[in-house]
């Protein structure tokens, strides 16, 4: 009677699933054509990658993935599209990276967000890519010496963006709040496969690489600017970690210094109803490089001389679009509100050439390497 009794109390997991029952996906490519959504959806292959971390043979994909294809009139239906010749269940809670194209960007992303963030297997942690390439082609993208795209800039951004900072990933939560900031102009990197660059001794192939970053306004996409047009912007961001700067000399490379953590400071003044800008940043670096012989005081002067024009580069570049580039008006707004509202007021895009006054650089040098001077062999 006892044991009669207790066994309605007893927990199972009758409707559990077993895990390789279920597809699971780990980045998802959408873009909009014709009037109808496409959405791509990469499905791990993990027996690529439990036999490579293994040291066991490849799978028969040697990308490591499967790409499944959705259409329908909203995000939505494309979902179910998709599941239609799906042949297990779908998880999303492993979803990682979201690409969006050129023309889902033009279109508008509010529904695509809606989605994202409504379903409770999405999480708000997604890195979030635009791209002007196919998007198809950026899921299919297999990353160098790697069979499994787990270790690709795609999923894993930051390993790269750590060594070498210029354009920093996002994840779909900042995407959001910046957004709906009025003070924040969303900018949203952009992913492209570049070609050739990467070879063995019979094929030539496609890397991942981070290009530029859309301009995003009101949802929409705006224009983009290029990794050359907004390398100034890499000095006002605290999550830069390592960044290089060349030294010319005589219009020849001098010296190559490696720049960390940055210290940038902006501060907003308001004048006969316009708004100005003075720029502070500290930093510190140490020679990477040294090719022709060049004191510490003037590679220090020349660092400080290149990082300004860099960051006035930047945002001038960023006017052309009418695109606050180095997000100067978020200070306005988070220190001085009410200046902010009737300067937004008066003009729906309030800054000129003249709004960025100055740009105070102070770079220390804190260690030139092992080697003294620049190597030059024994005569």
């Amino acid at each position: 009677m006892f044991v009669v009794l207790i066994l309605p109390m007893i927990s199972g997991c009758w409707n559990m699933r077993e895990l390789e029952h279920m597809f699971y996906a780990h980045a998802i490519g959408i873009d909009y054509i014709d009037g109808q959504y496409k959405l791509y959806a990469q499905i791990l292959d993990f027996s690529t990658l439990g036999r490579q971390e293994a040291g066991g043979s490849k799978s028969e994909t040697t990308e490591g993935a499967w790409v499944g294809k959705g259409v329908g009139k909203s995000f939505q239906e494309a979902v179910h599209h998709l599941y239609a010749t799906s042949q297990r269940r779908i998880y999303w809670g492993h979803l990682n990276s979201v690409v969006l194209s050129e023309a889902v960007l033009k279109h508008g992303i509010h529904e695509v967000v809606d989605q994202l963030t409504r379903y409770n297997e999405f999480r708000y942690t997604l890195w979030v890519f635009g791209t002007r390439n196919s998007v198809e082609e950026v899921l299919l993208a297999s990353p160098i010496l790697e069979s499994s795209p787990v270790y690709s800039q795609l999923s894993d951004p930051e390993d790269v963006y750590e060594q070498s900072s210029f354009i920093p990933p996002k994840r779909l939560y900042r995407l959001i709040t910046e957004i709906r900031e009025p003070g924040k102009t969303p900018l949203l990197p952009l992913i492209h496969l570049s070609k050739g660059r990467w070879v063995d001794k019979k094929t030539k192939y496609s890397a991942l690489e981070i290009e530029g970053m859309g301009i995003i306004k009101d949802g929409k996409w705006k224009g983009w600017l290029s990794k050359e047009d907004v390398t100034g912007s890499r000095w006002l961001e605290r999550g830069t970690v390592r960044t290089p700067l060349v030294i010319d000399s005589d219009k020849q490379p001098a010296a190559v210094v490696i720049f960390e953590h940055p210290k940038p400071r902006i501060h907003p003044e308001m004048r006969d109803g316009k708004v100005y800008f003075t720029i502070g940043v500290t930093v510190k670096g140490s020679i990477g490089l040294m090719v022709k012989e060049v004191s510490e005081s003037e590679i220090a002067s020349r660092s400080e001389k290149l990082i300004g024009e860099e960051i006035r580069r930047t945002f001038k570049e960023g006017l052309k679009q009418e695109t606050d580039s180095l997000n100067l008006l978020d200070s306005l707004y988070r220190n001085k509100l009410p200046e902010w509202r009737k300067l937004t007021q008066l003009r729906e895009f309030p800054l000129d050439a003249e709004s960025l006054q100055s740009i105070d650089v102070k770079v220390q040098i804190t260690n030139s390497g092992r080697t003294v001077g620049p190597f030059s062999p024994s005569k």
